[in-house]
Order: C-alpha cells, then sequence, then structure tokens
C-alpha cells in the first residue's frame, strides 16, 4: 500500500509518500509546498494544488493521510490552513484517492505512543521507524510521514481486526454445522432402528422401557 501523507499549510505545505509491505513501512519520498505571502491566495493555493498534485503524479499512492485542523484561540491562522487542506484534498480527490483523517494527537499516539509528544519526538520517531539514514527536514515533511504512518499503522490494526472476527464467527458457523449434522445423525439413526423394529414386529425399546417401569409399579 502506498500512502501518502499530508500536513497543510498555506506557508509549507509538507508531504510524505510511505510504502507498507505487511508490518515493514518505508519512506517513498517526500517534500514541501511554500508559498509566499507576497502572492495572492488564488496564486498560493494553486502553487499547493500543483505540488500535491504532481506528488500524485509521480509516486501513484492509492491512499491520502491528512491532518484534521485544530481550531485554537488563532482562529485566523487556523484559516489559512483550512484553505491549504481544500487545496490538497482537491488534488487528492481528483486522483481517487480514499481519505484518512486524523488529529495531531491520533498521529503522535500513532507514531511516538503518547499525544502528548513533542515535534522533536516525532522526528525522532518518524526517522527510526522508516529506516532514514537523517531527520526528515524541514519539519512539514515530518509531520506528513507522520501521518501516513499513522494511516498505515490504523488501516492494519483495523484488517486484522476485522480478520479475527471473520475467522471467529467462520469457527462458530462451522461448530454450529458440526452440532447439527451430530443431531441429524442421530435422528436419522432413531428413526432407521424404529422402522427395522417396526418390519421384525418388534415393540420399540422405548416400549420396552415402559413396559417396565409398568410392572415395577
Amino acid at each position: 500500500m502506498i500512502i501518502l501523507g499530508i500536513d497543510p499549510g498555506l506557508a509549507n505545505t509538507g508531504w510524505g509518500v510511505v510504502e507498507t509491505r505487511g508490518s515493514v513501512c518505508r519512506a517513498r519520498a517526500y517534500g514541501c509546498v511554500s508559498t509566499s505571502s507576497a502572492e495572492s491566495i488564488d496564486r498560493r493555493l494553486g502553487k499547493i494544488y500543483e505540488g500535491i498534485s504532481k506528488a500524485i503524479e509521480t509516486y501513484a499512492p492509492s491512499q491520502l493521510a491528512i491532518e484534521k485542523i485544530f481550531f485554537g484561540e488563532n482562529s485566523r491562522s487556523a484559516l489559512a490552513t483550512a484553505h491549504a487542506r481544500g487545496a490538497a484534498l482537491v488534488a487528492a480527490a481528483e486522483a481517487g484517492l480514499e481519505l484518512g483523517e486524523y488529529t495531531p494527537m491520533q498521529i503522535k499516539q500513532a507514531v511516538v505512543g503518547t499525544g502528548s509528544a513533542d515535534k522533536r519526538q516525532v522526528i525522532f520517531m518518524v526517522r527510526n521507524i522508516l529506516a532514514l539514514d537523517h531527520d526528515p527536514r524541514p519539519d512539514h515533511c515530518a509531520d506528513a510521514l507522520a501521518a501516513a504512518i499513522c494511516h498505515a499503522n490504523l488501516t492494519r490494526t483495523h484488517r486484522l481486526t476485522r480478520e479475527g472476527a471473520a475467522v471467529q464467527v467462520f469457527e462458530q458457523e462451522r461448530a454450529q454445522e458440526e452440532l447439527d449434522a451430530a443431531t441429524a445423525r442421530s435422528v436419522t439413526a432413531a428413526a432407521t432402528a424404529a422402522r427395522l423394529a417396526g418390519a421384525r414386529g418388534e415393540a420399540s425399546p422405548l416400549g420396552h422401557v415402559r413396559q417396565s417401569r409398568r410392572n415395577t409399579q
């Protein structure tokens, strides 16, 4: 599975592509689309759209992992990030990528093991998980790769959970089928024995039991 991770931002939109094979996750490429505040908003968004589209065309990912926006105290910054995020999402939607959205806390939890990890810890773990010989720079690229790793981990966990549930259901159905078959064999054997006893003019075993009970009363 090839996953494109995106850390959206109007000034800097980081992207990173990872490929998974089983539990192994490796980086294929990463980069950053930077725009200047001197440019108009439409030019800046167009540049982000083109940069992400080029990455998709080059590396052909099938999945997209992108950070959700955290609307804190700085609503102006959040709005600018939302614009950049929208441009990246349009590029991904045009390519038909499957979308996974994650909060910064979810990404840190999946990569570092704690939602309160700092940026230095995230960079360290991204480097180790992807077996890189250097820290991915700028930080926006590390965040994008972290989002892709988060998506890979959660997707694998969900798949294993589904497969485990399917195996459990299959085993339950098989056990029920075996029980039904055993019951059917028992009923068939009893019916066959009753027919044979009737053909010989013999009383059924059940009749003997009832008669013996009457004799003892």
